[in-house]
């Protein structure tokens, strides 16, 4: 009986920890859903914070851009055929995070603010100083 119950504890206590592991990881979400590509135009404006919005440019070099969210916490951003520095190698991968309760997207150590998470279009913002004219600097992704 005694080995009996120090076999379900050992097997409550590997669960626990597996369950853990799992919970750190980031959580599937329509970002890791296919890839992505820069983009010029929203797609659905309503989703857009509040006040002045300024969309961020996206030069031609990275409108060919592919970004693959992985489930494991890395994005692979793999350049098209157009680089904006020769010289760069053809894919990146740095680490992302996301909060689906705080809508907290962070990017490479970068911040942002998850407005839009939908089969269509990732769209994500961060304040800007207002002297711009804007309070928000948006990005799309397609």
């Amino acid at each position: 009986m005694r080995l009996l119950l120090q076999l379900a504890l050992c097997i409550t206590l590997l669960t626990a920890c597996d369950k853990d592991d799992e919970d750190e990881k980031v959580p599937v979400s329509i970002l890791v859903s296919k890839s992505w590509s820069p983009a010029l135009t929203d797609k659905n404006k309503a989703s857009n914070p509040p006040g002045g919005v300024l969309y961020s440019p996206v030069p031609d070099c990275q409108q060919d851009d592919v970004y693959n969210f992985g489930a494991d916490g890395s994005l692979t951003i793999s350049e098209g055929a157009t680089k904006c520095d020769p010289d760069a190698p053809a894919t990146k991968t740095v680490p992302y995070s996301y909060n689906k309760d705080t809508k907290e997207l962070v990017i490479d150590g970068f911040s942002y603010t998850l407005a839009e998470e939908s089969e269509t279009q990732i769209k994500y913002y961060v304040p800007i100083n207002p002297s711009t004219g804007y309070s928000y600097l948006v990005f799309l992704l397609q």
